[in-house]
């Protein structure tokens, strides 16, 4: 073979190579906009936060989770995972023993990101997402997809998801009121959900209005300010943030409020309801149920 044409011959092959190697890599931006850059699909991944978690296991890929945070217990497949902390104070000594290639976190707020940054500067990679809306869950679930090489178990999960979304979205364009929402976070510390929160868009898309138009995931609120905005329908969580809330009824001044008056007090699940991961539509529908019982 002429000269020439092995030269040819080895840069053709060498830009087949670096083709190959740039397909071969992993890329999504994260919530951050930190461009995240896998050079092949996680084997060992720490989930820092349940939605996420539960995302990686309803992809198909629960086998790779290697460590989750305390509190964490769904789905079953987790239960006898390492604990790694809490998403805020992760132990480093703990999730470097398990040797991740992957780290989910799920907060961005000032506590989640210093636990970040702490990871980041041990060489970990470190993806974060903090979705508050249906639709910011949907493109997480895509993202992580594309992190675990998992697009069709993706695609397949999100049309399911829309079209529950679809149904839904139809029932609530038939409803003829929309009901002012309180949903307590936490008592007797009064944290409600507000703009920020996934309740609040899961409240808006039943056919209801949060009444907490706080810019913020956890709104710090007074009674006087819920006697003030007089919700029509009074929702509690119930799990780790508010293990026994005082009913109601049973504190000063509360029952005044029209869902007191009216008996529409309802506890909900918090690791249904406060995790923006696959279980969304679930939390949505049993919302719509709440809030528009007259409805099939």
């Amino acid at each position: 073979m002429p000269f020439q044409a092995k030269q040819f011959l080895y840069a053709a092959l060498l830009v087949a190579l670096l083709l190959s190697a740039a397909r071969a890599e992993i890329s999504i931006v994260d919530d951050r906009g930190v461009k995240i850059t896998l050079s092949h699909p996680p084997r060992r991944i720490v989930s820092l936060y349940g939605a996420l978690t539960e995302t990686v296991a309803a992809l198909g890929r629960c086998e790779n989770i290697v460590g989750v945070t305390a509190h964490e217990n769904y789905p079953p497949c987790i239960l006898e995972k390492p604990k790694v902390g809490t998403h805020l104070r992760p132990n480093l000594e703990i999730i470097l023993s398990l040797r991740p290639d992957l780290i989910l976190q799920g907060s961005v707020s000032r506590g989640g990101l210093f636990a970040v940054q702490q990871l980041e500067a041990q060489g970990l990679k470190v993806a974060v997402f903090n979705p508050y809306t249906i639709e910011m869950v949907f493109s997480t679930i895509e993202r992580v997809g594309t992190l675990l090489a998992a697009q069709e178990e993706a695609a397949r999960l999100l049309s399911t998801l829309r079209e529950r979304l679809r149904l839904l979205e139809k029932k609530v364009s038939q409803v003829s009121s929309r009901p002012r929402v309180f949903y307590e976070v936490s008592y007797p510390s009064l944290l409600a959900a507000g703009q920020r929160h996934i309740v609040n868009d899961l409240i808006e898309k039943a056919g209801g209005v949060n009444v907490v138009q706080i810019p913020k995931k956890l709104a710090r609120v007074s009674p006087e300010m819920i006697i003030k905005w007089a919700p029509e329908v009074y929702i509690i969580q119930k799990g780790p943030m508010n293990k026994n809330p005082t009913p109601p009824e049973k504190r000063p001044y509360f029952k005044i409020l029209p869902a007191v008056q009216a008996g529409r007090v309802y506890y909900v699940d918090e690791f249904l309801f406060a995790r923006p991961g696959p279980r969304v539509i679930e939390a949505l529908e049993e919302m719509f149920r709440i809030l528009h019982p007259e409805q099939p």
